[in-house]
């Protein structure tokens, strides 16, 4: 069995930053990740999308240029990396060490930074959800399936505004539907969206599918919230970005305590429950922006590297 100072679970933004930083003092670091790339959500489901609020970047970059950034300095930092290899379960054992099963083998620990996301799979709308459609996306990988296009975009976040701004020169037009009365992206995406004549429409959800002969989503019913007013929208595409589902099960089935919201509890120092085991991102944060994913995990690795070493300057 093959031992660490610290195994960091997930290689998104928040679980790079914390390997590296582990490296960085001295503590072999070992970053797993269930996925086949590393990178976590700017890679999975915004990768061409310019991140314009992060520090250091005044002109923006791609979320797929800072995940790769973020790998390449953890690698450097001397943290290992592996991909394609689910974590499946934390046990705290005696000899104050903590076993890391995973779908391929078994690590031992000293500490464990958590480091997963707070969301596993893209929420699906309640109208959708019998629905297997190619014309069904939660992501954009490939921006040219929505060229010419008459395409519908669900979400009100920075994801639904930021990728309507982004397929907007090729596409034959765009609705967005948000649920509420008002958008929770930034104030000024949304005006770059509205000055790009995209029609937006508050207060508005899917309530039914209509399908054409072949069986393929033709038209969506649209159900206004206040009123109760219906239409009908013709869809050749449909964008979805209502959020994800907590990975709940695995932490609950791993004995951490956990926030209503399915986020994991932990103390000042970003501890859980269990001793020796971190956390760090949104798994945690009530921010979450890919800046403070990072800065948590900075302090989750500053701390456990205290538990650890005790040098005197962290007393």
């Amino acid at each position: 069995m093959k031992s660490y100072d610290v195994i960091v679970v997930g290689a998104g933004p928040a679980g790079l930053t914390a390997g590296a930083n582990a490296s960085f003092r001295g503590l072999s670091s070992l970053i797993l990740e269930k996925y086949d790339f590393p990178g976590g959500l700017p890679v999975l489901l915004y990768p061409d999308k310019i991140i314009k609020d992060h520090p250091g970047f005044p002109v923006g970059v791609l979320g797929k240029e800072l995940s790769r950034m973020l790998f390449m300095q953890a690698k450097n930092a001397g943290a290992e990396i592996r991909c394609g290899e689910e974590v499946l379960k934390i046990e705290r054992k005696e000899g104050n060490h903590i076993e890391v099963k995973t779908t391929q083998d078994i690590y031992r620990a000293r500490r464990v930074i958590i480091c997963t996301g707070i969301f596993n799979v893209p929420r699906k709308i309640e109208a959708l959800k019998d629905t297997n459609s190619p014309k069904i996306h939660y992501k954009v990988e490939h921006p040219e399936v929505f060229k010419d296009k008459r395409t519908i975009i669900v979400g009100g976040g920075d994801n639904a505004f930021d990728t309507a701004a982004q397929i907007s020169d090729i596409t034959k037009d765009i609705t967005i539907l948000v649920k509420d009365k008002y958008a929770k992206a930034k104030e000024n995406t949304v005006k770059l969206v509205e000055g790009l004549g995209i029609k937006i429409l508050y207060n508005t959800e899917i309530t039914g599918v209509l399908n054409d002969e072949a069986g393929e989503i033709e038209k969506v019913e649209t159900t206004n919230r206040e009123t109760g007013e219906k239409n009908i929208l013709s869809a050749d595409e449909l964008f979805v970005s209502i959020g994800f589902e907590p990975v709940r099960a695995f932490l609950q089935n791993n004995g951490f305590e956990m926030l209503d919201d399915g986020s994991l509890k932990v103390d000042k120092n970003l501890q859980t429950n269990i001793q020796g085991v971190f956390a760090a991102g949104d798994v945690i944060g009530e921010v979450r922006l890919i800046v403070t994913a990072c800065a948590e995990g900075i302090i989750a690795a500053i701390h456990s590297f205290e538990t650890i070493k005790k040098p005197y300057w962290l007393h």
